[in-house]
Parts: C-alpha cells; structure tokens; sequence
C-alpha cells in the first residue's frame, strides 16, 4: 500500500541526487570540512564499491520491481571466440547504464532480503508505505534549500534500511556516531517535518553484511535527535558562511601551527613497560 503526501515527490535518484540543495551526506563532508564539500561538488566521485553494494540492498528489499533496471548480474563469456564476444557485446548493450553485480552478490542480496522479512517488526514496517520519496525545503534561519530521501515512509514513521557489520544494540550504537547517522536521523525527522507538518519518528532497519545477516529494528531516542540536529544546524550555518564568503577552507582555516597529542587509548605509556625481573 502507497502512502502519498502532497510534498513528497516521485523522482529518479539521479535527479534527486542533481538538484543544487543540500543532502545529510553533504553535511556529513562540509563537518569534515568545507573544503571536502567543496571537492565532491565539483568533482563527484563515482560510487564505492561499498556504496554500490548499500544500492543494490535497499532495491533488492525495498524496491524488488525495480531491481532488474538497475542492476544486472556479471555473465561470462569466452572472448576468443566470435561467439563470445558477440554474446558479450549484446550484453553490454542490453545492460548499458546498469550496476554490474556478481551472482554470488545476488545470492548475498537473495539472503539479506529474506533475513529482513523474516524479523517480524521489520516486515510488519515494510507492509505498508513506499520507498525512495523525495522532499525539498527551505531552512527557515539560513534560505539554504535543502532535501532528503527517506528509504521507507509509511505515514506514521521514517525509516533507512542500513546495512552494517554489528547490527546488536552495542555495535550499531558505534555506527551511528562513527557514521553521521545521527545527523541524518535529525535531519529527516526535521525534514519530514517541514514538508508534511507532522514530527514522525526514525526507525533504522541495521542488517548484517555478513552471514547469518542478523535484523534488528530500532529507533533514534531523542539524544540523538538533538544531538543530531546541533551537528547540522552548525553545519548549515557554515555552509551560509562558506557561500557568503567564497570561503572553502579544510582544517585550519588561518594556516596556524596546532600542537597535536596523541589520543587518549595510545597515551597510556604503563602499558607498555617491561617488567624484566
């Protein structure tokens, strides 16, 4: 079952992705700094591996229909032959613009999605609401358009489908700090909020990369929404500085000497010592 809203719009993700406004992922590179923003906007990379594999995850489980438009699994060919090489240049051909994926990759996704519905919330959230929706706002305290592209909204919920390495409570914890998840759970939830009026609540759907790809279902508690909303409302106010200005700096923005220590876990000299006796 569909669930529309009059904001939220129906795109191609490569039109998403083109439009000028301002993602999470953005933030997450201008707090790294804003010159490694500046950097990706100017010369996008194409995506890692990784990146692709994420891709391929959330159109496997999100969107099945669509999985055979934009990926194709890898076949062989024997190119000494004139049959083989014909046979792989109706297959370029035929596959032209697609994401190319192994079979064992497919087998991989065929587990994963299999996994994700077998974990009862996570399928009970998947029953109903569409995939991919794309929204566009204004921030109200800097003009800066921005716009986000929840994995699954089903009306009452927004949720992002991550695949992961420790899906326990412990280990995906650590990924949503190491990872910006924060700043993106905040960011949605406020996003959301603007264009359909209602505050909803994040939800991540954390599957394991690896086998037996455990499922667990959680939600963003309000420490990291305010957490995640003090990240990026800094970020969108250094982003009006850096148009305002032409300013892109990277770390030290006046060329200063900083004085650099080691971190906290390597400065514990005591464990080091040798105890000859």
């Amino acid at each position: 079952m569909h669930v529309r809203h009059p904001g939220l719009l129906r795109m191609p993700a490569k039109q998403y992705h083109a439009d000028p406004s301002i993602g999470h992922s953005g933030i997450i590179r201008l707090l790294k700094s804003p010159a490694h923003l500046r950097e990706a906007l100017d010369h996008p990379q194409p995506p890692t591996p990784a990146m692709a594999f994420g891709s391929a995850v959330h159109t496997h489980v999100l969107e099945p229909d669509r999985f055979s438009e934009e990926f194709a699994v890898v076949e062989k060919f024997d190119r000494r032959t004139k049959e083989g090489k014909e046979a792989a240049a109706r297959f370029e051909q035929e596959n032209q613009g697609k994401t190319l994926i192994t079979s064992d990759e497919l087998a991989t996704l065929t587990r994963v999605r299999a996994a994700v519905h077998a974990h009862e919330g996570a399928a009970r959230l998947f029953t109903q609401g569409e995939a991919e929706l794309s929204a566009f706002w204004t921030d109200p305290l800097t003009g800066i358009p921005c716009r986000c592209r929840p994995d699954w909204f089903n009306g009452t919920a927004v949720a992002d489908l991550k695949s992961c390495v420790d899906a326990s409570s412990r280990g995906f914890s650590r990924a949503i700090a190491n990872l910006g998840y924060d700043i993106q759970a905040a960011f949605y939830v406020d996003g959301m909020k603007a264009v359909t009026g209602t505050e909803l609540p994040f939800l991540f759907v954390a599957v394991e990369k690896e086998a037996p790809h455990a499922v667990a279902l959680y939600r963003a508690d309000p420490e990291i929404i305010e957490v995640g909303r003090k990240k990026y409302r800094a970020a969108l106010q250094l982003l009006k500085w850096c148009q305002d200005s032409g300013c892109w700096p990277a770390y030290q923005p006046g060329g200063e000497i900083e004085l650099i220590s080691l971190p906290r876990w390597a400065a514990n000299a005591d464990a080091f010592e040798f105890d000859a006796a």
